[in-house]
């Protein structure tokens, strides 16, 4: 009679070598995990510490510091357990498939060290070891014992990965790089809300692909298109509901359409069109998503949209365990498609109106085309001077300048609140002059002389009036000095007042 014998439910030697493959789109994802617990135990700081080997190329280890509020012992052991937390099924923060920690962390190393502490004299420690699986030597965490860590924050913890194997980058520098840009994107509502997520000592600054919130690009920001859409949605198996919001963005193309390509990829122009979805404030994933039937196009680059949802939404969304896509249910589908269409669908229309009226101005503006090509017979603009390679001449430049045209001139309008009738913003070699389109003189004469059509003698009034623009902007590049800018400033002010209240 043959005897019966149960098998393990997991072979944890297999588990484990396969749990690292489960796909991390980037190194960034990976560590996200681990910022995500130190968020949601309430830290204020977050530092990446990136340690080179011995060459002083590639990463070595990695170190991951929080001020927050620490582990017990016995939180510290399910931290480290594969499905252990004291927060599964939570839907009220980031964390919820207890998995994060050690599937991340062995997604990147082969060891893990977790040191945690409630107060800086008990420091509590344990780890994760691969190879001492593999070899059989250890089944369980090992029970954490006391750490002679010397902490900087009265409580916090410290995940330490070593023997990185899969940390692939280059060398070290451009790993911080691609962190930095990652990072700073994934995690840029807390850090815009005042939470300081570092690398080696130096804070990540906060990239928003919607370009409404952080830093001006260019001097402009994007602009909200039209009101928040806000759904509500019944959760499954439940008589309640949750909230989707849907935000729409709008990019400044008069401002932006005369950068280089190599600038608009720098900044995430091009090749930025899409839906940038967040899951409790994190972005967890980007991509063609609810857009129905339409396809996406080069116009789809000048807007953004984003959609903001909880955890309690994790199923129609389609949310796994390592927090990084979505795989959006029909049900969720049939509510958030209609209308997330529509507006892409209105937003590319608008954008090509756009582009054919910049193009048309472009096209009728034969002063600026003679500006542009005799500005290299002028005095080189002391701002290009210092751009001069050692070693060459104000003749060396003059001709560089000649064989390319000379200063490249554009006009672009937008409605500003300052009272100034144009400025003028000068980068490399373009001088771009833009007008005020709330001044009585853009209202009262060059939005006019704009509606008069090419045929009529009256045209040529509106091609003097841009090179009188032109040579005032040229005119406004002779010094660099601040105190000189300063007086050019006020002046142009004092101009545009009087010129207002003239037309008043």
């Amino acid at each position: 009679m043959r005897t019966e014998r149960s098998l393990e439910l997991v072979k944890l030697h297999c588990f484990v070598e396969a749990t690292r493959d489960s796909g991390y789109k980037s190194a960034a994802f990976a560590l996200a995990e681990l910022i995500d617990n130190a968020l949601e135990a309430e830290a204020q700081r977050v530092n990446i510490e990136l340690v080179a080997d011995q060459v002083g190329s590639q990463v070595d280890s990695i170190s991951v510091t929080d001020d927050g509020i620490g582990m017990s012992p016995e939180t510290l052991e399910l931290a480290l357990q594969f499905g252990g937390s004291t927060r599964f099924g939570s839907r009220k923060g980031p964390g919820r498939f207890g998995m994060g920690l050690p599937n991340s962390s062995l997604s990147q190393a082969r060891r893990v060290d977790v040191a945690s502490w409630r107060q800086r004299d008990v420091i509590w420690a344990t780890h994760l070891d691969l190879d001492e699986i593999l070899r059989g030597g250890s089944t369980h965490i090992p029970r954490p014992r006391k750490s002679t860590l010397e902490p900087r924050s009265t409580s916090g913890t410290v995940v330490r990965l070593s023997k990185c194997d899969r940390f692939r980058f280059s060398t070290i520098l451009r790993a911080e790089a691609e962190l930095r840009r990652d990072l700073g994107r994934i995690f840029r509502s807390a850090i815009l809300s005042g939470k300081s997520i570092a690398i080696n000592g130096r804070r990540i600054d906060a990239i928003d692909p919607l370009f409404m919130r952080g830093e001006k690009s260019n001097g402009a920001r994007a602009t909200e298109y039209g009101p928040p859409l806000i759904y509500s949605i019944r959760l499954p198996r439940s008589n309640k509901s949750s909230r989707v919001a849907v935000i729409f963005a709008k990019l400044p193309l008069k401002v932006w359409h005369v950068l280089s390509n190599e600038e608009k990829e720098r900044l995430g122009i091009s090749k930025g069109a899409g839906v940038s979805i967040l899951r409790a404030g994190r972005e967890i994933d980007t991509g063609w998503y609810f857009m129905g039937s339409k396809r996406k196009e080069n116009y789809d680059d000048w807007w953004r949209c984003e959609v903001r949802f909880v955890p309690e939404l994790d199923e129609l969304f389609g949310v796994t365990h390592t927090k990084q896509s979505i795989r959006p249910t029909e049900e969720l589908e049939r509510v958030l498609t209609p209308d997330i269409e529509r507006i892409a669908r209105e937003l590319n229309s608008s954008v090509r109106k756009q582009y054919a009226a910049i193009r048309a101005d472009h096209c009728k503006s034969v002063s600026f085309a003679q500006a542009n090509n005799r500005d290299h017979l002028l005095e080189p603009p002391p701002a290009l001077l210092d751009h001069l390679p050692r070693g060459k001449s104000k003749e060396d430049l003059g001709k560089v300048r000649a064989s390319l045209g000379g200063v490249q001139y554009f006009i672009e309008t937008r409605e500003a609140t300052s009272e100034e009738f144009y400025e003028v913003v000068f980068s490399g070699v373009q001088v771009r002059i833009i007008l005020n389109e709330l001044h009585p003189f853009y209202e009262r004469v060059y939005r006019k002389l704009l509606l008069i059509k090419p045929t009529l003698r009256e045209r040529p009034i509106l091609e003097n009036l841009k090179a009188l623009l032109a040579a005032a902007a040229r005119a406004e590049l002779s010094s660099d000095e601040p105190s000189h800018r300063e007086i050019i400033h006020k002046f142009r002010l004092t101009w545009s007042n009087a010129l207002a209240a003239f037309l008043s």
